[in-house]
């Protein structure tokens, strides 16, 4: 490869997100993050925190905040579960 990261295949990423999901939570412990500071957190592509968040999220353990302006990122925040 000539200096382009080389993209793993879908089935590779999904089988990373059980371990990289408790990577994020930590991440999101200090608080809200957009995709691309959670990415950076993790030294990971944005495009793979994206599938894992969006994961977390349609299961309720992460959340999108409102946005300030519209051109905003969302960030998320972690969605403690009750002990």
């Amino acid at each position: 490869m000539t200096g382009a990261q080389h993209e793993r295949n879908l089935r590779e990423v999904l089988r990373d997100e059980m371990v990289e999901r408790d990577r994020i939570a930590q991440s999101l412990r200090a608080g809200p993050k957009t995709l691309p500071e959670i990415a950076t957190a993790l030294g990971a592509p944005v495009a793979e925190v994206t599938l894992w968040v969006m994961g977390m999220r349609r299961y309720g353990r992460v959340r999108e905040l409102p946005k300030e302006r519209a051109d905003d990122y969302y960030r998320y925040e972690l969605v403690e579960a009750a002990p």
